[in-house]
């Protein structure tokens, strides 16, 4: 299949484009570039909602943009940086710009941000991509601003206008002040009425402006693929966001275009940016619709080789693969005009790695295998806060296990299909409450299960406590020294030898101590106090049938904390998934490889991806379903294409290939 290279271009029209149009053919063509996104009003050159003399300005660049990168068999796409403004950044309204400006929960007013119901300016906004339409771009994308969260200077965001209030008045059939309907938005306990008010209002407002741009965008050119980049799949949560509704309206007749956002607009550790990829885009391609088109945004911000190296890069671009992928979209160089800088030298990076990009990319549209970790899209709607203080409290929790699963090795995906049976089934957060009573009898009757410390205690609440043969759950702070680390029972052999330790205690999570029902549970851990006090069971097994991990509540954010991931934690899961002889496929003895399970007719496909800097010498593979082993090939993203030696007995197959840090293998097993 075609892999397509989406070149995010910013130059200064009538500035600094001259230098960089007359390279952009030469570094099309070096780079493997396929399309030129041109941006429109970007980041530092934004002078706020324009008016037309300027659109007319950035179409004419796109234009011209577009006849040179034609030279070189590229597209042009156009990429106008705002809706309704990122934030306001010193800048106000023009004259005779009257939008209704976004109000935040405690009642800003922003100077430059608007509200998302306001008439006029989506009228405007469908103008803007309307006359951007004209230069008949291949797509045309809607930035990120399109959300109710993150615009500063505001307070997490808005809108909390008085016609918002207006309109949550009518909807709950009385007048509200902002404080109030705040206030029972986010109020603990039972949901109030004003969270379904608040997220079906958000919901539609960003639907029905979308439709607006849609129709204006497909009126002038039917052909021009319009996009939309996305933030947080947590966050998107608390605005009640629909995706297959919003991306339907927004698309007309064509597939869905995504930018997905891969979270390290900066390079990070490898491992902890794997980590925060489970949590966030891999988690968010669950939510899409299947027939959504895939170009995930690789940001290089504040910019140059100080920021991302090329080999990070190029792992980026290695492990997003997993979202089933058409393309990538390059945000490389400077938003300030820069335009094309060669000496940074990711043309030669992209260029080495497509190749292998394009020849495996058929096999992510198999179905992929593993533990099923439950999400849902609607989960803001049901769960219950803390402290009813915060905008945040509305986020789910609910990607935990794929943090600690893909560190470990083992194969997972996610899921919204609750309805699931015959499978190893992951829930954290509050997902519970989302699915309800009588589904979530049925996944503990059909499916054996791992929880989370949240999940734990929202089936106490919800009364179904017994399910997981729990009856009390008290919480500490990770960081409170009640709880310092935790201790493998005598008859579990971990790290190679008895009594074995991991620390609970900084860079945690909340610990959770649960009173079991008797004769129903069997400890693997037990906690313990800094003078070896029993604080209580840690990990542990219930009914043979469901593994229970003492931490939860971690900010949805912040990823999955440093301390709940360790070696002695990863061979307890390894050990757990043996005991149960579950048919997940893993990889054993080595740190932060993630694996991705696929399968054909024929063939068991394996993707790894090493996020780790130590080299992994040879791959360990669990197979537990697999009777024989005829075959093993292996393509590596450094080496192409072998036929490693491979030895198989007793479901483990042990592959004569190595793994460098930061690269991939896909093992190919008949």
């Amino acid at each position: 299949m075609s892999y397509l290279y989406s070149l995010r271009f910013a130059v200064d029209p009538g500035r600094t484009e001259a230098y960089s149009l007359e390279q952009l053919p030469e570094y099309v063509r070096a780079a493997r570039i396929d399309d030129v996104m041109v941006f429109a009003n970007v980041e530092e050159l934004n002078t706020g909602h324009t008016d037309l003399r300027e659109r007319a300005v950035f179409r004419d660049l796109a234009e011209r943009t577009a006849t040179v990168a034609a030279r070189a068999d590229a597209s042009m796409s156009l990429n106008p940086w705002h809706t309704v403004m990122h934030g306001d950044y010193g800048k106000r309204l023009r004259e005779g710009q009257s939008f209704r400006r976004m109000v935040d929960p405690r009642g800003r007013v922003a100077d430059l941000v608007v509200c998302p119901r306001d008439e006029a300016w989506r009228t405007y906004l469908a103008q803007l991509y309307e006359y951007y339409a004209s230069a008949r771009p291949r797509f045309l994308w809607v930035e990120d601003d399109f959300r109710y969260h993150n615009h500063p200077p505001l307070w997490w965001g808005g809108c909390f206008c008085d016609e918002h209030l207006a309109e949550f008045s009518r909807r709950a059939g009385r007048p509200l002040t902002r404080e109030e309907f705040v206030s029972g938005m986010l109020q603990p306990g039972e949901v109030s009425e004003f969270r379904g008010i608040w997220l079906d209002t958000a919901r539609e407002a960003l639907e029905e402006t979308a439709a607006a741009i849609e129709r204006a965008v497909h009126a002038v050119s039917p052909g021009t693929r319009l996009g939309l980049m996305t933030s947080v799949p947590a966050v998107h949560a608390a605005e009640g966001r629909h995706w297959a509704e919003l991306l339907g309206a927004l698309s007309g007749e064509h597939p869905p275009a995504v930018r997905i956002h891969l979270p390290a607009y900066s390079e990070t550790r490898p491992a902890e940016y794997l980590t925060a990829f489970h949590l966030i885009a891999d988690l968010h391609r669950a939510l899409l619709p299947a027939t959504a088109e895939i170009y995930p945004e690789l940001e290089n911000f504040p910019y140059s080789r100080f920021a991302k190296s090329s080999a990070f890069l190029r792992f980026q671009l290695l492990s997003a693969q997993v979202l089933a992928l058409d393309g990538m979209t390059l945000d490389l160089f400077d938003l300030n005009g820069n335009g094309i800088v060669w000496t940074e030298g990711y043309q030669d990076a992209l260029a080495a790695t497509k190749d292998y990009l394009e020849r495996t990319a058929p096999v992510f549209r198999e179905t992929r295998g593993g533990v099923v970790v439950l999400v849902d899209e609607d989960s803001s709607a049901a769960l219950h806060t803390s402290s009813g203080a915060e905008m945040t409290e509305l986020y789910p929790r609910e990607g935990f296990f794929a943090g600690l699963l893909g560190a470990y090795g083992i194969a997972f995906r996610f899921s919204t299909d609750s309805d699931i049976a015959g499978a190893v089934v992951a829930v954290s957060g509050q997902l519970f409450r989302t699915i309800g009573v009588e589904r979530t009898r049925a996944l503990f009757l059909a499916n054996r299960l791992l929880l989370d410390a949240e999940a734990v205690d929202t089936l106490i609440d919800m009364g179904l406590g017994s399910l997981a043969g729990a009856e009390t759950l008290a919480w500490s702070a990770g960081d409170a020294g009640a709880v310092t680390y935790e201790e493998a029972v005598r008859d579990a052999p971990l790290l190679g030898r008895p009594a074995a330790r991991a620390s609970v205690l900084l860079m945690g999570a909340d610990i959770a101590q649960v009173t079991y029902v008797p004769g129903r549970s069997r400890a693997l851990t037990t906690l313990r106090a800094p003078g070896h006090e029993d604080r209580g069971t840690g990990h542990a097994i219930v009914d043979d049938r469901v593994m229970i991990v003492p931490f939860g509540r971690i900010d949805a954010l912040a990823g999955l904390v440093p301390m709940v991931r360790t070696t002695l934690r990863q061979e307890m899961m390894h050990g757990v998934l043996d005991a149960w002889r579950a048919d997940v496929v893993r990889v054993e003895g080595c740190a932060d490889v993630a694996l991705y399970e696929y399968r054909t007719s024929d063939e068991l496909l394996l993707y790894l991806v090493n996020a780790s800097l130590d080299p992994v010498p040879r791959l360990r593979l669990r197979l537990p379903s697999a009777s024989a082993v005829s075959r093993v090939a292996a393509d590596h993203s450094d080496r192409g294409r072998t036929s490693p030696e491979f030895v198989f007995e007793g479901g483990r197959l042990l592959v004569e290939t190595t793994m460098a840090p930061l690269e991939s293998v896909l093992i190919r097993i008949r």
